[in-house]
């Protein structure tokens, strides 16, 4: 025992195990986070956003459509438009707005996929110092239980000479009792070898 003088009277001895308190357990090892996924798309190939920009511009075509304007005044003068080119021009524009959500849609899913690798490196680096500290952390604990073992047997070791010394210098019955029980205790605790 830690603070115990080799010269004290050790008396019966009991176990070890029951003077110590229960070993520390080394901490569970960290997680690798997941890598990350793609995003899930219409059929279209939009996101969100692409078939929100999709649906406004729909909107704004049957507007346009179901409208008709026959002329336009610019400047106080009028100039006559025919109905069936407003018709294309509005199919034109509406496939004009579903090519610029579509490019918005991928740019949008590109830096998605760039934030994403980058936060998965940055998890996987923090994987890492992690593992490392838990390394080092377990090797500390191993450390310290073969420090605490070594101990234990070099106290084990200083107890029993005490008591084959006292027996030699005083063959009484208590010196020769206390270290008949001390051989005892040592054959349990190394499972009765001779």
């Amino acid at each position: 025992m830690p603070g115990e003088s080799p010269a004290a009277d050790p008396g019966p001895a009991e176990p070890e195990s029951s003077q110590t308190s229960p070993a520390p357990q080394p901490p569970a090892a960290p997680a690798l986070p997941p890598p990350p996924t793609a995003a899930s798309r219409s059929p279209l190939g939009l996101d969100r956003e692409g078939l929100l920009e999709v649906l406004g511009g729909s909107v704004i075509a049957l507007i346009a459509l179901f409208s008709s304007y026959d002329h336009i005044t610019i400047a106080g003068h009028r100039v006559a438009l025919q109905q069936q080119w407003g018709v294309w021009l509005i199919a034109a524009s509406l496939a004009l707005v579903v090519i610029d959500s579509q490019l918005a849609t991928r740019s949008r899913s590109r830096e998605k996929a760039r934030l994403d690798r980058e936060e998965y490196r940055f998890n996987r680096e923090q994987y890492r110092f992690h593992r490392t500290t838990y390394e080092a952390d377990r090797e500390r604990y191993r450390a310290a239980e073969r420090a605490e073992r070594q101990r234990q047997a070099a106290a084990l070791t200083n107890r029993c000479a005490l008591l084959s010394g006292r027996l030699q210098l005083d063959p009484s019955t208590a010196n020769r009792d206390r270290f008949r029980a001390f051989l005892a205790l040592m054959a349990a605790a190394t499972g009765g070898v001779d």
